[in-house]
């Protein structure tokens, strides 16, 4: 329901949809240090390609994370875009948006959780003893 609001808001629903296809996708591994820690955050780099409406063919390019289930997608493979009418190379892709969004609200529940195992028990704790 927030997605087709979203696309209505933004236009997104006037576009043309267009299958394209995956033509390559390179895994990339990015090295992240925190507090001395070092770890790694991997994410594909996508190109897509399709053909609007003049025939044209059009390329465009996402970066998709790896916790995302668009991760596991390979060259050839075939996705639903909206391309815009007026700019054929502008696209949008629904389910990389549904993705992004997954894993934002995911990393907001962890929050709020974490910290309420924290503020709750301090607070009750500084309730409980400030009498």
């Amino acid at each position: 329901m927030l997605i087709e609001l979203w696309e209505r808001f933004r236009g997104y629903d006037r576009w043309i949809l267009a299958e394209a296809t995956i033509e390559s996708s390179q895994m990339e591994d990015h090295e992240c240090t925190y507090r001395g820690q070092t770890g790694h955050e991997y994410d594909s780099g996508d190109t897509l390609v399709w053909i609007d409406r003049q025939g044209n063919r059009q390329t465009g390019f996402c970066r998709v994370p790896d916790d995302s289930p668009l991760y596991q997608l390979v060259g050839g493979e075939k996705i639903a875009i909206r391309h815009n009418p007026d700019k054929p190379e502008e696209y949008y892709f629904p389910e990389l948006l549904k993705s992004r969004l997954r894993h934002n609200l995911s990393q907001i529940a962890f929050l709020v959780l974490f910290l309420s195992l924290i503020l709750v028990p301090s607070l009750v704790f500084f309730h409980v003893f400030s009498k």
